[in-house]
């Protein structure tokens, strides 16, 4: 065995190597426990009431206010297009509203932001038929209280937030939440 495969063979890892990789791997371990409980909340929340009475823009120019759609199941989703879970869950929120349009929902898809030139390829390119809000000065994001994207909240027939979701929405729960909608007595 030559003098360099001996020297190789009997070097060791230098004691204060060690800590520093156990902080490393400790970091990421708790970077992956806070991710997990982060994936975990996105779930309904306390966020319940009344919904705070709105007037907007659309991306096709058309003026909206919140309390016009009062009967009717109302989901507001909150979402950017920068945000990857929301351009995954528009999809199925599309599907939703085709399916449930004609029951009495409506989506409103309030912006996060943007303007006009930046939302209006994404919502060409998905086909979106609901109104596409915009909310170039973050009022709305700040009047309901949004930290997290995408966040949706869904106001029953009687002007009431009955269920909050932060996170990227599967179509089976999107489903759930506006079924229990409109399974309230209407108003």
């Amino acid at each position: 065995m030559s003098a360099v495969a001996k020297k190789r063979k009997t070097q060791r890892t230098e004691p204060g190597n060690s800590p520093l990789i156990l902080i490393v791997l400790g970091v990421g371990l708790l970077i992956i426990g806070w991710m997990a409980v982060s994936a975990s909340m996105n779930t309904a929340t306390g966020r319940v009431g009344s919904a705070p009475d709105f007037t907007a823009t659309t991306l096709t120019g058309e003026t909206v206010r919140l309390s016009d759609y009062r009967g009717q199941i109302v989901m507001l989703n909150f979402w950017a297009t920068w945000c990857p879970p929301c351009r995954a869950e528009m999809p199925a929120i599309e599907r939703a509203y085709e399916r449930y349009s004609e029951q009495g929902v409506m989506v409103l898809a309030i912006n996060n932001g943007e303007t006009s030139a930046e939302i209006a390829p994404f919502a060409t390119t998905l086909g979106l038929r609901f109104p596409v809000v915009l909310d170039t000065d973050r009022r709305l994001q700040t009047a309901f209280g949004m930290t997290g994207y995408p966040t949706s909240l869904f106001i029953g027939r009687d002007g009431e937030i009955y269920a909050t979701h932060t996170g990227g929405l599967s179509s089976s729960q999107l489903t759930n939440y506006l079924e229990t909608g409109l399974a309230q007595p209407s108003a």
